[in-house]
């Protein structure tokens, strides 16, 4: 009979009891569409009903953005990408991400080739949107649309955290690692700090990181070379209890009884399979955090984690938005990085990636090429 994995269940159930119901039951019928698109693009029902003014428009009220949707410009005097804009920042302030925007502006009397056409590195269609995202599409007193408004940010330098170099004479101390060597004593997972691992999907990186797990909770040593003992929290977005207790009796058949009891007392496992736990959630076109973060750190406090292991599997699975986009990925980061603050741990994110995504025709192509921004923003922001 397989030993029960969790010993602080009441923790783990009272984080749970903070997450938002699961996501699946509101998801829509991924074929659900509408007969109301106007494009060749269809739209689904789900996003069409948060678009009152193009799709659901009471009587009475100003069809400005039904009559721009079917490709009238005349109240921008003619300027197509002005009224391309104009649309987009609506869409923007319904709360649409910038996939679901370039999804219904297809659909769109607006929608033409030059959408797709580079500019540079972006098309002209990626450059619309970035723009209405990083616009405040404001209506001016005769009820037209000004996509000029812009948010101005206020960061005042002289009062932040600024300072002048420090000599350390002797020179920093070095590093610690909480996860093991791998090559030349190439160590893994530095403690205070924020990581990611990248590869193909189904290459076994869940595995791989609970096996580290086991081991730095227990304290075991990993390819002959000792690992310093830190409790390790571990989340999971798509596995089950069931599950997890099949992968950790696997790892650990071979070891002694005190070195799994060791790795029990110092282990947690939270499935979240089903429950919305994303890290950031989007506000009308602005990313902030979701409060999950925060009660996650109230869970690491309380099971007495400091400087240890902190492992969220995978990614994907708590981000809110685009992940083809380098936004999502600094959101996200920002929201992770509060938890190495609270904590001093080492917090690492998985991130899977399909080959047909990079055009991989060979496996091991997965970790050396990668063309999605979602990819290259973690590297960059967690590295």
């Amino acid at each position: 009979m397989t030993k029960e994995l969790i010993h602080e269940q009441d923790l783990i159930d009272s984080f749970i009891q903070i997450l938002d119901q699961p996501t699946n039951s509101a998801l829509p019928a991924s074929n659900n569409y509408t007969t109301g698109n106007i494009g060749s693009h269809p739209v689904p029902s789900h996003i069409e009903s948060r678009l009152p003014a193009i799709f659901n428009l009471p009587l009475g009220t100003d069809d400005k953005y039904k009559k721009l949707f079917a490709g009238d410009i005349t109240a921008y005097k003619g300027d197509q990408s002005i009224a391309d804009l104009a649309l987009c920042g609506y869409f923007v302030r319904q709360g649409l991400t910038t996939t679901e925007a370039d999804q219904i502006f297809r659909a769109s009397a607006l929608f033409r080739d030059k959408w797709d056409e580079l500019r540079g590195t972006k098309t002209y269609g990626e450059l619309t949107l970035a723009k209405a995202f990083g616009n405040t599409v404001a209506p001016t007193q005769g009820g037209a649309v000004n996509p000029q408004e812009t948010i101005v940010v206020k960061f005042n330098f002289l009062s932040y955290n600024h300072y002048k170099p420090v000599f350390v004479p002797n020179g920093m101390p070095t590093r610690r690692f909480i996860g093991p060597s791998i090559s030349n004593g190439l160590r893994l997972f530095p403690a205070n700090a924020l990581s990611s691992l990248v590869g193909l999907g189904a290459m076994g990186k869940t595995s791989l990181l609970l096996t580290i797990a086991c081991h730095v909770a227990a304290g075991r040593d990993w390819n002959n070379r000792p690992l310093e003992q830190q409790k390790v929290v571990m989340l999971f977005c798509e596995e089950e209890k069931q599950e997890l207790n099949r992968k950790f009796s696997a790892i650990t058949s071979d070891w002694t009884a005190t070195e799994r009891q060791s790795c029990q007392e110092n282990l947690l496992l939270i499935p979240l399979l089903g429950i919305d736990s994303r890290l950031t959630t989007i506000d009308k076109g602005h990313y902030r955090g979701s409060n999950v973060a925060e009660e996650l750190i109230k869970l690491l406090r309380a099971f007495g984690l400091i400087n240890g292991l902190v492992i969220l599997d995978h990614m994907q699975g708590f981000a809110s938005g685009d992940l083809n986009i380098s936004e999502t990925a600094t959101s996200i980061c920002r929201e992770a990085n509060k938890i190495v603050e609270a904590t001093g741990a080492a917090v690492v994110m998985t991130a899977h990636i399909s080959k047909n995504n990079i055009r991989a025709t060979e496996i091991e192509q997965g970790f050396a090429v990668g063309s999605l921004a979602f990819e290259n923003a973690t590297r960059q922001m967690s590295g």
